[in-house]
């Protein structure tokens, strides 16, 4: 690491989190790192979330809070990037938390790799709550990155990532306002393009709280996922680099966010409610399910594949039990 520390900025979007925010900012607070500016962005929250973040800052300085109107997570994003201060920015939702060496570790990679992206591709989860232990470490060049987020092989989340903040300002990069899921997929897919290199890493060092809601019998979001396929559909048209390797992983991203949403259809009992969007995910699905085998896709995906091609059912099933037998804290 750099002997002249230099400036991280983190910044969390915020709403209607106040369970989890304190949890969350504790953690980010506690860092063994400690040059941070911390930013708070409050979008609207209609519980106490926004008197927690203000809290919060008057006990640690580095914290600044910016309280909007409700504009979606994206916009929150983007309001904490004009912000930002840091040499380096990174992200975490109101509803996670992580580890003491978060920064520091994203941070090394970055640093000792020359990279304008660094990740670590392992995380907690409420359904992987072990720690492993992986100490290897890797340079992937923008098009093996994408290629690899493509593929589900790096989490599509912006979080768990740490970016340059000159890389992004030289290419203008924001997430997309407006959009109810996918932003952080479809923001990863355009900075690990315009990326000369991104430092790859293992280490568990956030924690990603899965959704609740009994789980099983949440309502299922027509409109959401219709946003959220088109999403995917978005990648592949703002795609600057135009390669077979990329349009074959971006034939199993569309795959596996179809499955996804079959897999919620299914689990929710909506599909007699949504026939249309059902048999369209069917089509999907049986069409694409060889893509599996032209991609550098994991061997649970592939197992997934072979899966949902002989029953689709099973792995909505195993979800359910997954989520009985591990409920959210």
């Amino acid at each position: 690491m750099c002997i002249e520390q230099p400036l991280v900025s983190v910044i969390v979007p915020v709403y209607n989190v106040e369970p989890y925010l304190l949890t969350c900012i504790e953690s980010i607070m506690g860092q063994s790192y400690k040059k941070l500016q911390i930013i708070l962005v409050d979008d609207g929250s209609s519980d106490h979330s926004g008197q927690i973040c203000d809290a919060c800052a008057e006990k640690d300085s580095r914290i600044k809070v910016i309280h909007n109107q409700n504009a979606g997570v994206s916009a929150a994003r983007n309001c904490g990037m004009d912000v930002a201060d840091g040499e380096y920015v990174c992200f975490v939702d109101g509803d996670d938390y992580v580890m003491q060496d978060y920064v520091e570790y994203l941070l090394h990679l970055a640093v000792d790799h020359s990279a304008m992206i660094a990740i670590s591709t392992e995380m907690f989860t409420t359904f992987n709550p072990v720690r492993q232990e992986n100490m290897r470490e890797a340079v992937y060049t923008g098009e093996e990155a994408t290629e690899a987020i493509l593929c589900y092989n790096i989490p599509i989340g912006v979080y768990n990532k740490l970016f340059k903040r000159s890389f992004l300002l030289e290419f203008q990069l924001r997430f997309i306002e407006g959009l109810p899921i996918g932003e952080g997929f479809n923001f990863n897919a355009a900075a690990f393009q315009r990326a000369e290199n991104v430092a790859i890493g293992h280490r568990q060092i956030y924690f990603y709280r899965r959704d609740n809601a009994g789980s099983v019998t949440i309502k299922f979001q027509a409109e959401k996922w219709k946003a959220g396929l088109s999403a995917i559909h978005r990648i592949k048209k703002d795609f600057v680099i135009h390669s077979g390797r990329l349009e074959q992983a971006w034939n199993f991203a569309w795959w596996r966010t179809n499955t996804d949403v079959y897999d919620l259809l299914v689990l929710s009992n909506a599909a007699k409610q949504y026939p249309k969007m059902y048999r369209g995910c069917r089509e999907v699905m049986k069409k694409y399910a060889f893509c599996c085998f032209k991609a550098p896709v994991s061997r649970k995906n592939r197992l997934r594949a072979v899966v949902m091609s002989i029953c689709p059912a099973l792995i909505p099933m195993a979800m359910k039990l997954r989520r009985m037998r591990h409920p959210v804290n």
